[in-house]
């Protein structure tokens, strides 16, 4: 049995996409003889705390939780409005002091305690999970006295995440030299999109090592497919589960819906959405003619979503158009993948378009209010008369999807990259 030290800041209670992704390497990758080492933060800040996920951690995991520290002047807020010198601060520090992410004040807690970890425990490998991307400089600086094979994931990419916009050339430039560095220190990358593996190659062609694509899966032990009809034949229910933050927001598709119900009064569509939206899109929400129509749940417990999924008839997934937004896949995908409803998405072209229609049927539009009217017409129309298409190759979709076969795939990579 070889021996992973996994550097991450998304883990229970931490709720997010990419803590599916930790939670699955930490149950499969041993069953692929690759014992799994976490180290993570005492007290995760700044995103959505599900405490019942402590509960899917499995019991014979090693788990090393470091402090944090104090709260930097650029992470605290108050109850109440911030004042303009506080938005300044903060801005000023995120862009300029803290780089490349908040996370990088965590570097002088946890490094000691990565290298007295790495002494007793004598790893095969460290493999850091980002974003956070501070974590690829922590584990470098863990491992830089030693031999030990350094592997980034990049759940997400670092210069060209869709979710990121660049406040001046000059903090790019910084940033692109870590990246840099990050790249030209590891054994290996691993990636979730063919494309994200791509960027590395044709970026770096000359320094970039191997990589892998880890498809963002989902967890055989938590999903059942839906094989039956859902509880309100009367309405065709459309449902989205996630997060949106930083620069993404259900905009355009809350402005399809208006159009879509000023032009249909009488329509049986009907959608739940569960999950963090900002203010202004909860306020839409609730005035005419979206209120009663479209409903905001909320954040529901992570072990009732594959329940609140089969309760629909199609999932919707979201992404805004924005530099990099071809090279994400949500980690949602699978779930919805695996699910057996129809899924939506509402996404422009690029990697996570592809997996929703090939192999999973799913209907595809751009992130335009009047293409996402339009699409909802149609669908209504075919959910009435001929049906919905649904995910039909479901042999290609476990192939794929299924976290048990995705870390199969991984713990052979681990292999190669942990060798001489």
């Amino acid at each position: 049995m070889k021996k992973l030290i996994l550097v991450t800041y998304t883990f229970p209670p931490l709720s997010t996409g990419g803590t599916s992704v930790v939670l699955n390497m930490c149950r499969y990758l041993p069953r692929n003889q690759w014992e799994v080492i976490v180290v993570t933060v005492d007290k995760p800040r700044g995103m959505a705390v599900d405490k019942t996920l402590l509960r899917e951690v499995p019991s014979d995991l090693k788990v090393f939780r470091v402090p944090h520290g104090k709260t930097s002047p650029g992470n605290s807020t108050s109850g109440g409005e911030q004042s303009s010198l506080r938005r300044l601060a903060n801005f000023v520090a995120h862009n300029y002091i803290l780089i490349p992410d908040r996370v990088i004040t965590w570097k002088k807690k946890v490094v000691p305690v990565l290298k007295k970890i790495i002494a007793d425990e004598k790893p095969d490998a460290i493999v850091s999970f980002g974003p956070h991307h501070s974590l690829h400089l922590i584990a470098i600086s863990a491992a830089q006295q030693t031999a030990l094979p350094f592997i980034p994931f990049f759940g997400d990419l670092w210069l060209e995440d869709s979710c990121v916009e660049w406040p001046s050339r000059l903090n790019r430039f910084v940033e692109s030299l870590l990246e840099r560095k990050v790249v030209s220190r590891a054994r290996g990358i691993i990636a979730t999109t063919e494309d994200s593996a791509g960027y590395f190659l044709e970026k770096y062609e000359k320094i970039c090592p191997p990589s892998h694509v880890a498809e963002n899966g989902y967890d055989p032990d938590r999903i059942t497919r839906a094989d039956s009809p859902v509880p309100d034949p009367d309405h065709l229910t459309a449902g989205w589960t996630g997060n949106f933050f930083a620069n993404h927001s259900p905009e355009k598709l809350l402005e399809g819906l208006k159009m879509f119900y000023g032009r249909n009064p009488q329509s049986k569509l009907r959608v739940k959405m569960a999950g963090g939206i900002d203010r202004s899109s909860l306020k839409e929400v609730n005035t005419e003619p979206l209120k009663g129509r479209v409903t905001h749940v909320g954040h529901i417990k992570w072990r009732e979503v594959p329940e609140f999924q089969r309760n629909c008839d199609v999932l919707i997934a979201y992404l805004d158009q924005h530099r990099g937004s071809h090279y994400k896949n949500s980690s949602k995908t699978a779930e919805y993948l695996a699910s057996g409803r129809t899924v939506l998405g509402i996404v422009p072209e690029g990697s996570m378009a592809a997996r929703i229609r090939n192999p999973g049927r799913g209907y595809i539009v751009h992130p335009d209010a009047e293409q996402v009217a339009v699409m909802f017409e149609n669908l209504e129309y075919q959910w009435k008369t001929s049906g919905l298409r649904v995910p039909a190759d479901t042999a290609a979709i476990e192939n794929t999807f299924s976290a048990e076969n995705v870390m199969r795939k991984l713990a052979g990579f681990l292999d190669e990259m942990a060798g001489p």
